[in-house]
């Protein structure tokens, strides 16, 4: 019984958070401040979570589609796949640079059901779209 809520619990976490998303503050929001060099047009915020069975990945989001989640296919939580939907969108608000790129990417293991074998990582880029 211990077994199988476990397993229903790492269902549902992984259900739940393996996930691609971006969040826009656009030029209106930026109380008239200026990024960088040329005309600020947003301040973007990428980020991306996902489970693993050792190095393969279970559950990811989708930087193809932000929003939506992949199973057992994509291994897109890594940094250069995260900036590759950042600069996307920024591509997709007319930008023609995007400056004072940061990034973090961090792993946790999951102790359930099996130490050391289930780790969730993510990643977390952001920047500045100028035109």
């Amino acid at each position: 019984m211990k077994i199988f809520a476990t397993a229903i619990i790492t269902a549902t976490i992984m259900l739940a958070t393996g996930c691609a998303s971006v969040q826009v503050a656009k030029k209106d929001l930026l109380n008239g401040q200026k990024l960088s060099s040329g005309e600020p047009i947003a301040h973007i915020n990428a980020q991306n979570w996902g489970f693993y069975f050792l190095k393969w990945p279970l559950v990811t989001g989708s930087v193809e589609k932000p929003g939506t989640i992949s199973f057992f296919a994509e291994d897109s939580v890594n940094v250069p796949q995260t900036v590759r939907l950042l600069t996307k969108t920024a591509q997709d608000l007319n930008a023609s640079s995007t400056t004072d790129i940061q990034s973090t990417r961090s792993s946790m293991m999951i102790p359930i059901p099996i130490p050391f074998l289930f780790y969730m990582q993510s990643t977390n880029v952001s920047g500045n779209a100028n035109k």
